[in-house]
């Protein structure tokens, strides 16, 4: 089979609708994660330890969302509705901090966009499984992954692009307008997806052998970091300085970097 015939098998148009969907869906998002700040400090007058707070409980809440949307993942049907629902949730949300008038509003609706985007991950990943096959699977997912980090690129350049032309409100509502194109993109694929098989409805409902399991003991740490790494690197922000916040992150990116290192090396040894 030559390199065309190949590339035919997997890169669908379900593939690439899901592909938009995560490029679109990144640049929606990316603007009201860049503009946060500023609406934050300058126009709400809240401090940098408000701002830490809002992300890390979002980000913590964005990770223990994957628990429920995996077991919502499972079922076939149910997967498409958490798909469609998630992207078009999380862009509304996202967009809707702009006409927040206070601090805990922002909070509120970040925290709620952020576990609707956790919802929504694994449903994702489950829709794109259902196109390709098994064979597949690497070059689909990292074609996923590269439309993903694109969309990081160009939102905030869009951001910055929108603030300089319409100010900081417009911009973060008008994130709205990508994200629902993403929801747009998600139903284009979900159309394109065979319908797999039902699975076992108590088995598909029943989260225990993840939650009970070293996997689910680490979708519970990194959540439980991305808490406390963004709750106390705004307060101290706040309290002692920039440099002191900075420091504090660069020194638990360390240490992760070292524990991924030593456990590279223990599997390996284990393996040979």
């Amino acid at each position: 089979m030559n390199g065309t015939a190949s590339q035919a098998t997997w890169l669908s148009r379900g593939v690439k609708g899901i592909g938009a969907a995560s490029f679109l869906a990144d640049v929606g998002h990316e603007i009201p994660t860049a503009l946060p700040p500023s609406l934050l400090t300058s126009t709400l007058g809240a401090p940098a330890a408000a701002l830490g707070a809002i992300e890390g409980v979002s980000d913590a809440l964005a990770g223990a969302a994957r628990f429920g949307g995996g077991v919502l993942a499972d079922d076939p049907a149910r997967r498409r509705k958490v798909a469609v629902g998630g992207y078009a949730t999380t862009a509304v949300l996202g967009a809707a901090t702009a006409g927040a008038t206070a601090v805990w509003q922002v909070g509120v609706l970040r925290a709620a966009a952020w576990t609707a985007r956790g919802l929504r991950v694994p449903a994702r990943n489950a829709l794109l499984a259902d196109i390709v096959p098994p064979r597949a699977y690497g070059r689909a997912y990292g074609f996923e992954r590269m439309m993903d980090n694109l969309g990081a690129v160009f939102g905030p350049l869009l951001a910055l692009g929108l603030v300089a032309w319409l100010g900081v409100t417009w911009a973060i509502g008008l994130s709205a307008v990508p994200g629902l194109l993403a929801a747009a993109a998600i139903v284009y694929a979900i159309r394109r997806t065979p319908r797999p098989t039902r699975r076992d409805a108590v088995a598909a409902l029943a989260p225990k052998p993840v939650c009970g399991s070293a996997f689910g003991v680490l979708a519970t740490v990194q959540s439980l970091g991305n808490l406390a790494a963004g709750a106390v690197a705004g307060v101290l922000w706040t309290a002692v300085s920039p440099t002191a916040a900075f420091a504090y992150l660069t020194a638990w990116m360390l240490l992760a970097l070292a524990g991924l290192f030593f456990l590279r090396t223990s599997v390996r040894a284990e393996t040979l």
